[in-house]
């Protein structure tokens, strides 16, 4: 593998696949071999121009980076130290949290129509799929969610595998999608694979299947009417070139991997540093140098190589690097022989290395717009003001992935929307517009995860008392306290209620005291 050389990756490696308009309104039978001939191309150069991307960048997420496939040619006797980073995971975690650690939030004037989102969230667990989507995002710089419903009728969503999944475009200026395509194998034993392919357009699902794991013999096996009037794989893009978050620093994880290791590998040769012993007579005087059979060849070991003779210059030599020992004859030395002994050692330029370090540290988290976590002065006695600032490149960034994440998120609704009028499930509140217009006006809110200064917050929500109003305080209350602004305003609602009840009973006891009138007898039960 090469290792900070050349191209990463393929030209064609994150290129959006597409196909004529006019071609795709003249399919008219997907399982004919046209067809299947022209998805097979797709899913070829998927395989061998975009796959090779995908799985690299979910090693470096996985720390599985290139420094574990280094070939360094180093001496067997040698330290060779491959350690390998996790900056893909720390950024893409951070990332993660600080868009989607607060739930996506849906604001709409038609509260039936927010209520039927927020309860199909529920159903699908929105939070954790958006979660998951978003690691996606970070990864490979794009993902992918299948709208589907189950053998129940029920809407439901799940992610698919960034992998195994693409969606083709048309050639026109708004780039419709055509068919997302869904590919994946199943292994049964070592000699039994099967493949499968599935298709779905705006108005259907295809089946296709091989019985080998080559994607070429795969023909059509079955078909499903879809609803959604809309290819119901829904892709989200990172940003526009459909970068991972940490792709554009990957040559600085290396170099800073290489660092590292090479760091590790001196501090253990070190440990095992040679010691010379010089002085001593001449050994390794066996000859020849490998041993040989009756016919003259050399005799090899189990790996391939010569053996060599006991005492010969070359095993003396093995012998004394196994040992970390190194015994030199300087005997014919014109004034004599003179015996010392040292350990051989190189010197480490400490302080530079740590510069270059952290110069690498730096740069990585400058160019993901990450901040230091580790940094002193990134601190919870920092003001909110201040902390805005640190945050400012990773906010600019989160307001461009929250707008491209918000036109996929809208897509989902529009294509459950189309489901929802046919079952005429969702009573708007304005009953002379569509569903779908209603959908459109719908506003998704992002709340990023960031720490936050209670006293400060608390402070500056006190003097917008009566200058904006209660619902917008609570608004703005609500990742404070945790809880709606509606049940927030309901609440104070029924407390004031509850409040007033107790005073009007508090004043009708005053006014009309319940007094223990007798029936005025006296004590002997007699009349006054």
């Amino acid at each position: 593998m090469e290792f900070l050389k050349k191209t990463r990756f393929d030209t064609e490696a994150n290129a959006v696949f597409k196909m004529s308009a006019a071609e795709f309104n003249s399919i008219d039978d997907f399982g004919s071999e046209k067809f299947i001939s022209r998805l097979n191309d797709y899913i070829t150069e998927f395989k061998y121009s975009q796959l090779p991307r995908l799985q690299e960048l979910k090693r470096y997420y996985l720390a599985d980076n290139n420094i574990k496939y280094r070939d360094t040619d180093r001496d067997s006797d040698r330290a060779d130290n491959r350690i390998a980073s996790d900056w893909g995971k720390y950024i893409t975690v951070f990332m993660q949290g600080y868009m989607l650690g607060n739930p996506v939030k849906y604001v709409s004037d038609d509260d039936a129509l927010v209520e039927k989102i927020e309860t199909f969230g529920k159903q699908n667990g929105a939070d954790y799929h958006d979660g998951l989507l978003e690691t996606d995002l970070s990864i490979y710089g794009r993902a992918y969610e299948l709208v589907y419903t189950d053998s129940e009728a029920q809407e439901r969503i799940t992610k698919l595998a960034s992998e195994q999944t693409f969606v083709v475009y048309d050639d026109t200026i708004a780039e419709n999608s055509l068919f997302g395509v869904r590919f994946y194998q199943i292994k049964y034993n070592k000699t039994e694979t099967n493949s499968f392919v599935e298709v779905y357009t705006d108005n259907a699902i295809y089946y296709y299947k091989s019985n080998s794991k080559e994607f070429e013999n795969i023909a059509l096996v079955d078909s499903a009417e879809s609803r959604f009037d809309g290819v119901p794989i829904n892709e989200y893009k990172n940003n526009e070139e459909r970068l991972g978050d940490f792709e554009s620093v990957l040559d600085g994880i290396d170099a800073y991997d290489l660092s590292q290791s090479e760091l590790a590998n001196f501090q253990q040769d070190m440990n095992d540093a040679y010691l010379v012993i010089k002085g001593n007579p001449a050994t390794g005087t066996a000859e020849p140098e490998f041993q040989t059979d009756d016919d003259g060849e050399p005799v090899l070991d189990e790996y391939g190589n010569p053996k060599m003779v006991t005492n010969s210059s070359s095993d003396v030599i093995r012998q004394m690097k196994k040992a970390r020992l190194l015994v030199l004859d300087n005997n014919n030395d014109p004034d004599g022989p003179d015996p010392d002994a040292f350990y051989l050692t190189k010197t480490y330029d400490a302080t530079g290395a740590e510069a270059y370090k952290k110069r690498l540290v730096d740069d990585i988290l400058r160019f993901t717009f990450t901040p230091d976590t580790n940094d002193q002065n990134f601190a919870g006695t920092q003001s909110g003001e201040a902390m805005k600032y640190k945050l400012m490149g990773n906010d600019n960034l989160r307001k461009t992935k929250e707008r491209l994440m918000t036109r996929g998120i809208m897509r989902r609704l529009r294509l459950l929307g189309n489901v929802w009028s046919i079952k005429n499930s969702v009573s708007t509140v304005n009953k002379s517009a569509s569903l779908y217009d209603k959908i459109n006006e719908i506003e998704v809110q992002f709340t990023p995860n960031i720490p936050q200064n209670d006293e400060e917050r608390i402070s500056q929500l006190k003097e917008l008392y009566g200058v904006i109003s209660d619902e917008t305080l609570f608004t703005l209350l609500e990742t404070f306290t945790g809880v709606d602004a509606a049940d927030e305003m309901k609440r104070l609602a029924d407390q004031k209620e509850k409040a007033d009840s107790e005073f009007q009973a508090r004043q009708e006891q005053a006014t009309y005291p319940n007094l223990n009138i007798d029936d005025g007898g006296d004590d002997n039960g007699q009349q006054g």
